[in-house]
């Protein structure tokens, strides 16, 4: 190879090593939109189908949303879901939270992405909180691990609302400073769908 072919390989190299390590930057800062490189392909299709509720049955109600860590990484209280991903229908974002339009029988789920931490305490507890159109707590369900390496952490639940209007909100009660929820697409996920509209069935808020 001669001297100006190899110097044009290395520059490549770094080249596609710089595009690689901003990738990865936007990718953890859930922007999801890739120039040419090895990561182009993260982006979440989903997002394209964010006005297609034709793709939903007549019948169901749905949303799903991620937090974006362009807004801060979280880390005690609210983690805000403000970034719609895929269709929704009977249901709307508002304030971080994700708003059902409906009474009757919703299945929650969430999962976040905590971040490592080498000091102090690996305890996080967090929670999925159903909130009255008051913003009072109505339902809870929490969910509590101890850990000091990045985890991923699963909560499900479900619930009956009287009423439309009620707010599902994640909310982390336990955290050591320092510490935080890192957000993006592929690190963390709040879905809702409805089940049923009756209203004797389920977590009815009471106890």
């Amino acid at each position: 190879m001669t001297r100006g072919g190899l110097l044009g390989g290395l520059l490549s190299g770094f080249l596609n090593l710089g595009q690689l390590l901003n990738d990865l930057a936007t990718a953890l800062s859930g922007g999801g939109v890739f120039g040419p490189g090895p990561l182009r392909d993260i982006r979440d299709g989903q997002l394209d189908l964010n006005n297609r509720t034709d793709l939903l049955s007549p019948l169901l109600d749905y949303g799903s949303a991620y937090a974006n860590t362009q807004a801060g990484i979280f880390n005690k209280g609210q983690v805000g879901f403000t970034n719609q991903i895929g269709p929704m229908q009977g249901c709307h974002l508002a304030n971080g939270r994700i708003v059902l339009d409906s009474e009757g029988l919703w299945d929650i789920r969430c999962q976040l992405w905590i971040d490592y931490i080498d000091v102090l305490s690996g305890m996080v507890e967090w929670e999925i909180r159903i909130l009255k159109p008051d913003n009072q707590v109505y339902s809870r369900q929490r969910t509590r691990l101890d850990n000091r390496a990045i985890f991923s952490s699963t909560n499900i639940t479900t619930v009956v609302v009287p009423q439309p209007g009620y707010q599902v909100q994640i909310f982390i009660t336990e955290m050591a400073p320092g510490r935080g929820a890192i957000g993006g697409p592929t690190l963390n996920r709040l879905s809702v769908q409805h089940i049923s509209h009756r209203t004797d069935v389920g977590d009815t808020g009471q106890g």
